[in-house]
């Protein structure tokens, strides 16, 4: 992330916070939830639960969208589900069934990576190649006369294709090296989870 993104994304961020404080915290509107949710249930603490969990599910959300990391959207995912247990009447019908694959839906969405650079920083994170821009390194570790030495092949990027359809994205990168060899990785990631093709 450069430094122009990471400085709109940290605005972006601390608006976000600062308008979930307010409104969770300070609005009179969120007192009468906190009134009603309190004369409902009879209990003060769990509607402060309540109100730490939708701030969590909220900013946690966001912070992922905005600085791309992955584990606060489990955070959130799970300060949703907290909520849907709390708030939800667990009634087995048409509409329970609908509103959870729709927290599903959003959430494996969300998961998905929108940026092209998601596949390369895979295959460079979990293979013994790494790719720059225009080529990929290939290290490995080879025994010559009972030593160990580590030999460097550099592959050439002939082909790339990232697609992004919502609730999944596809990625293929074909490299060749000097020799004419050529190597194919191609995976797909569903909710944030990229699975190559062996």
């Amino acid at each position: 992330m450069d430094e122009g993104s990471l400085v709109i994304s940290s605005i972006g961020m601390a608006i976000s916070i600062l308008y979930s404080i307010y409104h969770l915290f300070i609005s009179k509107k969120t007192l009468e939830l906190e009134q009603e949710i309190d004369e409902k249930m009879k209990a003060r603490p769990v509607a402060n639960v309540i109100r730490y969990l939708i701030f969590l599910a909220v900013n946690s959300f966001l912070a992922n969208m905005f600085f791309d990391v992955g584990w606060l959207l489990w955070i959130s995912f799970c300060s949703a589900v907290a909520l849907w247990i709390l708030l939800v009447e667990h009634q087995f019908n048409l509409s329970y069934l609908i509103s959870i694959i729709l927290i599903l839906l959003i959430f494996l969405g969300a998961g998905v990576p929108t940026h092209q650079k998601s596949f390369i920083n895979h295959i460079s994170d979990h293979s013994e190649y790494k790719c720059l821009r225009i080529e990929c390194v290939k290290v490995a570790e080879i025994v010559v006369e009972d030593k160990v030495k580590t030999e460097v092949k550099i592959y050439s990027i002939q082909d790339f294709s990232f697609d992004w359809y919502l609730l999944f994205a596809r990625g293929e990168l074909i490299l060749k090296d000097e020799d004419g060899n050529v190597k194919e990785f191609s995976g797909i990631n569903i909710g944030g989870l990229w699975l190559l093709d062996k």
